[in-house]
């Protein structure tokens, strides 16, 4: 049986992986990429920057307990 470690991403790690996004949006504009290579990046930025959105909510929304 093969355990599979899941490691969920830091604020860090995806501001990170939002940079590589932005690069690979910037080659492929330069090189003329499709409409569809443009989209599916442009879809993968989006999430990449909502799911940043919500660990940055998490981090620093004061939660019920201590309010």
């Amino acid at each position: 049986m093969n355990a599979t470690v899941v490691t969920l991403p830091t604020v860090e790690s995806l501001s990170e992986e939002i940079g590589r996004i932005v690069a690979e949006r910037q080659g492929l504009r330069a090189g003329g990429a499709d409409h569809d290579a443009l989209e599916e990046n442009r879809r993968r930025l989006a999430a990449a920057q909502a799911r940043l959105s919500q660990l940055l909510i998490e981090r620093y929304l004061p939660h019920a307990e201590s309010a």
